[in-house]
């Protein structure tokens, strides 16, 4: 089961790569490009014990050095109300 998912009233949409995401109807929007999205995508699609080894292999990074920025990017989306944890 993923980590993560959208919030609820979360609408999200890609376009050549990148994300845009906004609480519905009134945003703000957010856009994600690049490793950004990269997380949020792996955010949503795969367990989160794994998520910083993911985010460490798309981008060729040893995971010790990015797991702050990944841990802090995610508590950023949660805090936004743009992602929430899914609990087992």
């Amino acid at each position: 089961m993923p980590g993560y998912r959208p919030a609820d009233a979360v609408g999200v949409v890609e376009h050549d790569d990148v994300l845009y995401a906004a609480t519905l109807p009134h945003g703000p929007i957010v856009v994600l490009d690049g490793v950004a999205g990269l997380i949020w995508v792996e955010a949503c699609d795969g367990p989160a014990e794994s998520l910083v080894d993911r985010v460490a292999g798309w981008t060729g990074v040893e995971p010790a050095t990015i797991r702050a920025e990944v841990e802090g990017f995610l508590d950023d989306m949660v805090e936004r109300g743009l992602l929430e944890r899914v609990s087992e």
